[in-house]
This record gives structure tokens, C-alpha cells and sequence, in this order.
């Protein structure tokens, strides 16, 4: 999760719900109300109206292009079974999305990639229609129909560990006519025309995109779909990572100028010839610049290339990032890659160290290793609270506080309410994504690896039916009000991080 950039708001609300479900209804699309058929029905409806494909179309090449405003893109997508993946080419720079082995993931330009579980930001470059490939009826649910001139029955798709896709079935045709998929706080909906048979399917051959900005408007022509064998390195991860590396020699230890304020820590970063602060954040899924200040940088759909970074003497040419409003440029996942990055609070100090340099304090039996899970864009940890304990806690150099979100609270809720004391007022914490509404609890003892921290302030997420409400997939964040009681080590290639206290 990014940082809570913005004031956090005090506000009322009810105590935490015992129900596991939670009280808030989910997100859903406008406009719906209860259907009078069953969800067999509208499958059996869209089965027929979509036809029954080949044998050859589950293996396919199909290139796309889109049009953004007067800017083209090529898109070469290829299919295999359940697998899939689509490259954009913007000049030079290739961006990646697809699914493998059942796990959405995108890649940027820097050629790291993430699977989608815990990014709540989205990608403009990647709005792929979940609808045209392959989904599991078994999956779906009945979430209502639209009335109007042209009524449609909803369904909803919710892939474990992927955003839900709600799927608009027209129903005077059977086919799938839209697609709406909420990224944090914006929903962006496809709108699908032009249908025309191949290998035995109605497929659409254009599709209009939109999250209600205008730039990022996207209309996908479909050129091309050429059923036949793909292999599997068609659907494969990126293989070639672009990272930080000093201009000359080898990397050893190499100590970053940065500042360290309530927590947070800020790195010296050199963007195109001008030097900039840049929050060094675990939490965050991209090397991201404020919108603003990547207009020098001709950006598209929320990301462009500066031609040269620096950090120290560490540097970088072409770097992909992320173009959004945040007031203020961020290192994330990617900065993390190609080597150990050290984070010492006590000492207010930062390191880039190669992997070798590491070693010692990795073998040092006073360094606590940490397994960490780094596939999703952030460092996912074992922790314990109390009675209970959980795998999917992420350690986040950009967040101040410990937290519990809905996933652990739904699952725990009658511990939590029997057992956490509550410890202040509810209140409403904005990230740059959405809010999160946050009970204050207090649990006899929280526990990272071997140290334990008795009496712990823990923000217990409760339902929310603010319009921005997110909805994190994983369990919690440890903060910096933790982790500024230790000298860290985050070496992401071999999915670790070290602790000393």
C-alpha cells in the first residue's frame, strides 16, 4: 500500500461487526436490481449466443491496437489453454500482463513483474477484458440484471487472488456486451461492438475503455486472430530485469543520502538532470513520480521512461515509472530488485549492498531471516497477534502504523471482539488508492519472527460503504511504528528479509 499521503479523517461509526461477512455490501456496478432468472439460465443464454469454440481457438495469436487519443500502440496477444499474455509496445519500452498457472500478473518496462493480488492501483496499459479468455462459469455468481433500453443481465467473477470482473450480458443478444472492474477507488468499464464469428465464437473485433478520465480512454481494434499452436514461452513470465547498478565497477556497499522524518525515510534521486526526495517505500508496487513532474517525461496511460535515474551512485537508464497524483516521487518494488536494500533506523542510514556483501549479515546467527512473499508487489510476512496468526502481513516502509485488514478481521472476528480491547476511536485512514475504516484495538502481544511487542496498538479494519472503499486482499501492514526498531535487510531475490534488533 502506498503511503497515507492525505490528512486522515475522524469520524463516528458502530463497533466492530462480529458477523464474518461484514455488514458493507461489496462494490457493485450502478444500476442493479434482483433478476428475475436464475445464473444456470443467463450461462446456458451466453453459451449458446457465444458459440462453441474450436479445438484449435484455446491456443491462439491475436494483435490488437490501441488508440489513445493520437498515440498507437501495438498489442501482441498470445493465448495458451488458461494461459495468456499481451505485450504493449510504447516506442521501445515492451509492458506485460497476463495470467499463469491461474495468477494475474503485469510487468513494466523494467521487466519486474507482480502478480495482481495486493496492487489496489491498477495499470491504464493493462485493461485486458477478463471476459475473452477463459473464465469459469463454476466461479461466477448471479449479481442482478439492468433495465432500461437495453437490459442486461450482471454476472460477477471473482478469481482467487485477482480484482472481481462484472460481466454485462446482453439480453436480446446472449453475448457479453460490457465489463466493469474496480482498481482502488476508480472503476473503469469495456464496452464491446463490432461482433464477428471466428473458430466457431462470436468474439467482439473493438472495444472502448474508460475509468472516467479522459487520457486514459483507450478504443482497441482487434487486426488479427490466428487460432494454432503457441508455445509455452508465448505465456511465460519476462525473463531480463532492469535494475539499479552502479555506473562503473562492482556494487559492493554503497550508502544512499536520506533523511529520516516520524518514520519515514527519503532517498536523494536524481529524475532527468533534476534532484528530487523520493519516499523509499516496501509497500508500494512501482517506481511511481507525480503526474506533474512526469510531463517532461511525455507520459501515457499513467507511465513513462525517464532516460536516466540516479540514487547515490547507483543508476539507471530508461527506468519505467508509474505517472499518478502523489505529490511526490516513490521507490518501490522495483528499486528493491538486484540487490539488498538496508534500512537502519537507528543509525537514520540506507544502504544498497550486493548480494555477496549481504551474505555475512544473512549467515550472522544475530540477524533474524524473515521468509518473505515478494510476487504480489510487496513483502508479505508471518506474524502472530495474540491468539492468532497469519502469513500475509506486508512490511511497509511507507505506512506508520500496524494494521489488520478485512480479510484477517472477517475470519477473526469473534476473537478479536472478545479478546482486543478497544483503544480509540474509529477513523477513516486515506491511502492514495481509497480509504480503509480503522477501529482502534489492542492485542496482549504482536509478534514478528522472535520479537514480540506486548500491548499492541493494531488498527482492526471494519466495513465501509464510503464510495473509495478498498478492498485489500491480504491481512495487514507492519509499520514503521514497528519497524523502526530495527536495522532491516530486504534482499527480495531470495524472498527474505533480515532483522536486528
Amino acid at each position: 500500500m502506498r503511503a497515507p499521503l492525505i490528512a486522515v479523517a475522524i469520524v463516528a461509526c458502530a463497533a466492530l461487526c462480529a458477523d464474518p461477512r461484514g455488514a458493507a455490501a461489496e462494490w457493485q456496478p450502478a444500476g442493479l436490481r434482483p433478476a428475475a432468472t436464475t445464473l444456470a439460465e443467463v450461462l446456458a443464454t451466453n453459451a449458446k449466443a457465444a458459440g462453441t469454440p474450436q479445438a484449435a481457438f484455446a491456443d491462439r495469436r491475436e494483435r490488437w491496437t490501441y488508440t489513445n487519443g493520437s498515440r498507437v500502440l501495438p498489442v501482441d496477444v498470445a493465448v495458451k489453454g488458461d494461459d495468456f499474455r499481451a505485450t504493449v509496445a510504447v516506442g521501445s519500452a515492451l509492458y506485460d500482463a497476463g495470467r499463469l498457472h491461474g495468477v494475474r500478473w503485469r510487468g513494466d518496462a523494467n521487466g519486474i513483474v507482480h502478480g495482481l493480488f495486493a496492487d489496489q492501483q491498477g495499470d491504464a496499459l493493462d485493461r485486458l477484458p477478463q471476459s475473452l479468455f477463459p473464465f469459469d462459469p463454476k466461479r461466477c455468481e448471479l449479481a442482478g440484471e439492468t433495465v432500461g433500453p437495453n437490459p442486461a443481465w450482471v454476472i460477477v467473477d471473482r478469481p482467487s487472488g485477482e480484482p472481481p470482473s462484472w460481466f454485462f450480458v446482453d439480453e436480446a443478444s446472449g453475448l457479453i456486451v460490457r465489463e466493469e472492474t474496480r482498481e482502488g477507488q476508480r472503476v473503469f468499464g469495456t464496452t464491446f461492438d463490432r461482433f464477428a464469428p471466428v473458430a466457431g465464437v462470436e468474439r467482439p473485433r473493438h472495444w472502448h475503455i474508460s475509468d472516467g478520465d479522459p487520457h486514459n480512454d483507450l478504443d482497441v481494434a482487434v487486426e488479427t486472430i490466428a487460432p494454432g499452436p503457441v508455445p509455452a514461452a508465448a505465456v511465460s513470465l519476462p525473463l531480463e530485469q532492469h535494475v539499479f547498478a552502479p555506473a562503473a565497477g562492482p556494487l559492493g556497499i554503497v550508502e544512499l543520502p536520506a533523511e529520516f522524518r516520524q518514520g519515514r525515510v527519503s532517498v536523494a534521486v536524481v529524475v532527468g538532470g533534476r534532484r528530487e526526495h523520493f519516499i523509499l517505500d516496501s509497500g508500494t508496487a512501482s517506481i511511481t513520480l507525480d503526474a506533474g513532474d512526469a510531463r517532461r517525461f511525455d507520459p501515457l496511460l499513467e507511465h513513462a521512461i525517464v532516460p536516466r535515474m540516479s540514487v547515490g551512485s547507483l543508476e539507471m537508464g530508461d527506468v519505467s515509472v508509474l505517472a499518478i497524483p502523489t505529490g511526490v516521487g516513490i521507490l518501490g518494488y522495483d528499486f528493491f530488485f538486484g540487490h539488498v536494500v538496508r534500512i537502519d533506523y537507528l543509525h537514520e542510514r540506507v544502504e544498497v549492498l550486493s548480494h555477496e556483501a549481504a551474505a555475512s549479515v544473512f549467515a550472522d546467527p544475530n540477524t533474524v531471516v524473515l521468509p518473505a512473499n515478494v510476487d504480489y508487489g510487496l513483502p508479505l510476512v508471518h506474524v502472530t497477534l495474540g491468539r492468532l496468526a497469519s502469513g500475509a502481513f506486508a512490511v511497509d516502509t511507507g505506512s506508520p502504523d500496524l494494521f489488520a485488514f478485512g480479510p484477517f478481521a472477517r475470519r477473526n472476528a469473534a476473537e478479536i471482539a472478545a479478546h482486543w480491547s478497544a483503544a480509540g476511536r474509529n477513523h477513516v485512514v486515506n491511502y492514495l488508492e481509497g480509504s480503509v475504516y480503522i477501529s482502534p484495538r489492542r492485542v496482549s502481544e504482536f509478534d514478528l519472527g522472535p520479537f514480540r511487542f506486548k500491548n499492541a496498538d493494531v488498527g482492526v479494519e471494519i466495513p465501509n460503504t464510503m464510495a473509495d472503499a478498498l478492498a485489500i486482499p491480504f491481512d495487514g501492514i507492519i509499520g514503521t511504528n514497528v519497524l523502526r526498531s530495527f536495522d532491516l535487510y530486504f534482499d527480495y531475490d531470495h524472498g527474505r528479509i533480515g532483522l536486528r534488533r
